[in-house]
């Protein structure tokens, strides 16, 4: 009978007696940190097609990376459009993301804000900001052709909503959004918001950072 040790101890490998399946547990990755940030736009309105809502950079400067686990988007409507209306946000990829965008409200991730856990490292995030009642600026970045996830729904008068959905979501087994220095992404409205409208966007986003991914 053959024996599976542990390499670090004198544990050895156990199979279950009734499926004669080997017992393993699946263990987090390999990381600096996890984090996740929950934010909500102002009362953003008549913001154009492709403008950004939601930024986020990642720069340390070293060979570090940023994983993205998950971003996911809400909105609701508190004042009606003049005309009912399709709306849509997307995330685009950010590369050669050297200059952050500006406006809105930067999010404060200094410190032991938004640590899954309180030993872990500081967040190396350069910059995560979200819009007020309107647009992001563009800051210094080549964004790319297309989204990597969207979600388009229906705004029929105050009170529709699009309740939190995921745009981009990593599980087991899946490859991750990996950030290089440099490198980042933005959430953009993908419907010009028509006359009279007002609404708030709420963005989530979970991530850890990690020597090598």
């Amino acid at each position: 009978m053959a024996l599976i040790q542990s390499g670090a101890d004198s544990t050895l490998l156990t199979v279950d007696p009734t499926f004669k399946a080997a017992r393993v547990v699946i263990k987090p990755d390999e990381m600096l940190g996890a984090y996740q940030v929950s934010s909500a736009t102002g009362a953003i309105t008549t913001v154009a097609a492709n403008g950004p809502i939601f930024s986020f950079r990642w720069a340390p400067n070293n060979s570090t990376v940023c994983v993205i686990k998950r971003i996911s988007v809400g909105f609701v409507c508190t004042t009606a459009f003049t005309t009912a209306q399709q709306m849509g946000f997307g995330v685009v990829m950010a590369r050669s993301f050297s200059g952050s965008d500006s406006g809105g409200t930067a999010l404060t991730l200094t410190g032991n804000n938004n640590k899954y856990r309180t030993s872990l490292a500081t967040s190396s995030v350069t910059d995560a900001r979200i819009a007020t009642t309107a647009a992001l600026t563009a800051g210094t970045r080549t964004l790319d052709a297309q989204a990597i996830g969207t979600n388009y729904f229906w705004v029929a008068g105050a009170g529709t909503s699009l309740t939190q959905t995921d745009l981009i979501s990593y599980d087991a087994n899946d490859y991750p959004i990996v950030l290089a220095n440099n490198e980042g992404f933005v959430i953009t409205n993908l419907v010009l918001m028509g006359a009279a409208g007002v609404g708030t966007a709420v963005v989530n986003v979970e991530w850890f950072e990690a020597n090598t991914y």
